[in-house]
């Protein structure tokens, strides 16, 4: 018989090969077996690491219950072996496996212990980590007061740890923090951040996708606003994004979002009273998405050149009685 090191060896060998073949069973079966060694042999911090291991399993495996089980499991070992770490991590993936199933409240709590932990420990990514995600759970409840306050906690962690990545996540939850509160203004600020972390990163499908959101934005607030000199302003700001994500996104050769940027171009000159362009736009976009075969879409814009030829319409109408 092999030494239980041995043995624990060969186990957890046969566990790493089993998840790169994406053999599910077999690397619960070898780890429930390390973690009963680990037991046998009294090694209680072991035992929590595997329990945990086989948590993540569960979970990837989408069986949250099955995960929640193993990590409270996993939790009392830790405990056990005043492992704070290790703690820690638990407390926190299980705070986010109860937002997922929707057990707000618990997911709160167990996150702001998670959150507590964190902080004693001096674990500074950790609490960067449980800020934002505390910050998704209020967002989850609608209550995006509460979670900006919580994600612009979390993009400062990223921003003293250097984290260009966690900014990129982090800036784009605070920014849609703020979209939920109707705060265009400084969601366009966050989403600009954005941008230049995702062109310092090289990711220019990033950067289109948010360079069209600022577009979107700054249509709201050309919507919004009763001021016309404000209003036209933020519709050419519009315009402005748009055409660099139009750019972008004929680069990246994605003529889907191509269209649907000529059709939002195209709207932002309907709000601009400028008509002609406004249809020598929408008709482009209307023939793209007809050769795509994009059939709501190319309704939509069906219905909105015809309103737009009816204003046209009628504005003739009043110019000839006149």
């Amino acid at each position: 018989m092999m030494p239980d090191t041995k043995k624990q060896t060969e186990l957890l060998r046969q566990v790493r090969v089993a998840l790169q073949n994406r053999d599910y069973p077999n690397a619960i079966q070898y780890l429930k077996q390390t973690a009963e060694l680990a037991h046998e042999t009294g090694d209680v911090g072991a035992e929590g690491r595997h329990l945990g291991n086989l948590a993540l399993i569960y979970y990837r495996l989408n069986q949250p219950d099955r995960a929640l089980e193993h990590f409270e499991l996993a939790l009392e070992k830790a405990r056990e072996d005043e492992d704070q770490a290790t703690e820690n991590g638990l407390l926190g993936n299980m705070g986010n496996i109860l937002r997922e199933l929707q057990r707000y409240d618990d997911a709160i709590a167990y996150l702001n212990k998670a959150l507590g932990l964190a902080q004693e420990i001096g674990d500074v990514r950790g609490r960067g980590i449980w800020m934002s995600n505390l910050g998704l759970v209020y967002d989850d409840l609608n209550q995006p007061e509460k979670s900006v306050q919580f994600h612009a906690k979390a993009v400062a962690i990223a921003r003293e740890l250097h984290d260009q990545r966690g900014m990129t996540s982090r800036l784009t939850n605070l920014g849609n923090a703020h979209v939920a509160l109707k705060d265009y203004v400084s969601a366009i600020q966050h989403f600009k951040e954005v941008v230049e972390l995702h062109k310092a990163l090289g990711d220019q499908t990033e950067v289109a996708l948010r360079l069209g959101i600022i577009g979107n934005l700054y249509n709201e607030l050309g919507r919004d606003n009763t001021t016309s000199s404000d209003s036209r302003r933020y519709f050419t700001s519009a315009l402005e994004y748009y055409g660099q994500t139009l750019t972008i996104a004929r680069d990246l050769e994605d003529v889907i979002t191509e269209a649907q940027l000529i059709r939002s171009i195209g709207a932002v000159f309907v709000n601009l009273e400028r008509f002609e362009q406004a249809l020598e736009y929408l008709e482009s976009a209307l023939q793209m998405f007809d050769v795509l075969g994009l059939d709501t879409d190319r309704d939509q814009t069906k219905r909105i050149v015809r309103r737009v030829k009816a204003v046209q319409a009628r504005i003739s109408d009043n110019q000839e009685e006149r």
